[in-house]
């Protein structure tokens, strides 16, 4: 191969990747602005600040987490590991 088309050939490749790169680039900010992009950091950030923590203490009511042992009492939670592997 000569050193002309290798050239040639790395040029076209660099024009595809920056071809692809703008593409998802232009994508992204279509989903930025429409709200479509739900994985985004920007998005779970923005719903963590929204949703406010749940008391430790349980003053409000169970807390949702299927591993507590204060709103979830089943024995698995209750037991230690070696205990619930002895059963």
């Amino acid at each position: 191969m000569s050193k002309k088309a290798k050239l040639k050939a790395r040029a076209l490749r660099r024009a595809q990747k920056v071809a692809r790169k703008d593409a998802q680039r232009r994508q992204y900010e279509a989903w930025k602005l429409s709200g479509q992009n739900t994985k985004s950091r920007r998005v779970k950030l923005r719903k963590q600040r929204a949703t406010p923590l749940r008391s430790a203490d349980h003053s409000t009511g169970p807390c949702g987490n299927i591993g507590c042992k204060r709103c979830n009492p089943a024995p698995y939670n209750l037991l230690s590991p070696r205990e619930l592997a002895s059963r």
